[in-house]
């Protein structure tokens, strides 16, 4: 978004590092649940299915911001 922000939002192609392509975020298929973010953390086969409300305002709270959990399908 920040890309196409400079530009005023003339475009919306963007290169995506993922993939090498470009794409417009109106093209894209999103899987949900999905989200934007500035910044990733990551738990790399925790063997746990997910966070349970309690971990989730823990960490939460440590990190002094909302969190949102996005299972990563691999």
């Amino acid at each position: 978004m920040s890309t196409v922000a400079e530009a005023d939002f003339k475009s919306l192609a963007v290169h995506a590092p993922c993939c090498h392509a470009t794409a417009s975020p109106n093209e894209m298929r999103y899987v949900w649940p999905a989200a934007f973010g500035r910044y990733v953390l990551e738990a790399m086969n925790p063997n746990v299915k997910g966070l349970s409300v309690e971990q989730s305002e823990l960490l939460s709270a440590a990190l002094g911001c909302s969190v949102r959990e996005i299972p990563a399908h691999i």
